[in-house]
């Protein structure tokens, strides 16, 4: 009799064994592949930024470095078709934590930073006075120099020179805007050399020098 009773009991806890073994499976099984995808999301996620900063990306001006411009103007087509975000898989770059694209709604996947350097040329114009032989310094890193010039009444400009180099000659007289290229390696010292003074806003000087700065670039992929 205790026998009879006993297998209703013994068949429950059967029951629940299978049902937590199974349970267990299930749960293992799911956090295999959980795993796998993460392994899978920064694989991707590591590909992708050795694309966007590699030196044949046109996001950069050589390997690790970004031209800011072009960075900013990166979108969610170009991710895909250029840099092989494929489709059912969900990709964001940032920049210094500022969001600059993504493919769709990332809501978790995997994230990787690299250290990299944003290059930036920025527009400066200077209007100075050349008297007798002064000369006015551009920085480095500015690799051009637009120069408009406007000589007052009896007053000729000849030549213009960078350092020791002459950029722009005109025996006759220079007059208007024109455009010389310069060393983005050493300082360059602008000399004028004109048959009287010339006045502020004779000579406008606008150049482009080379900012840069270090940044993190961030790149998450959730497939």
């Amino acid at each position: 009799m205790r026998a009879q009773t006993e297998l209703p009991a013994l068949g429950l806890a059967l029951l629940v064994l299978t049902a937590v073994t199974v349970l267990g499976v299930v749960v293992a099984d799911e956090a295999v592949r959980s795993a796998d995808r993460s392994a899978l999301d920064r694989q991707a996620a590591v590909s992708l930024s050795e694309r966007l900063v590699g030196p044949e990306s046109h996001l950069t001006t050589r390997a690790n470095v970004l031209n800011e411009t072009a960075v900013d103007a990166l979108n969610a087509s170009t991710l895909r078709t250029r840099y092989g975000v494929p489709n059912g898989t969900d990709a964001k770059v940032t920049l210094e934590g500022k969001n600059i694209v993504a493919t769709g709604g990332v809501e978790d996947g995997e994230r990787i930073e690299r250290l990299v350097v944003v290059e930036q040329r920025q527009r400066r114009t200077l209007t100075p006075a050349f008297r007798g032989r002064t000369a006015v310094t551009l920085p480095r890193r500015t690799d051009r120099a637009a120069i408009r010039i406007r000589p007052p009444e009896n007053t000729t400009v000849t030549t213009v020179r960078a350092n020791e180099r002459v950029v722009l000659y005109d025996e006759s007289g220079l007059d208007g805007r024109h455009t010389v290229s310069l060393s983005r390696h050493r300082t360059a010292d602008i000399y004028v050399d004109a048959s009287g003074p010339l006045y502020q806003g004779n000579v406008t000087l606008t150049y482009y020098p080379l900012e840069t700065r270090k940044a993190r670039l961030g790149v998450t992929v959730d497939g």
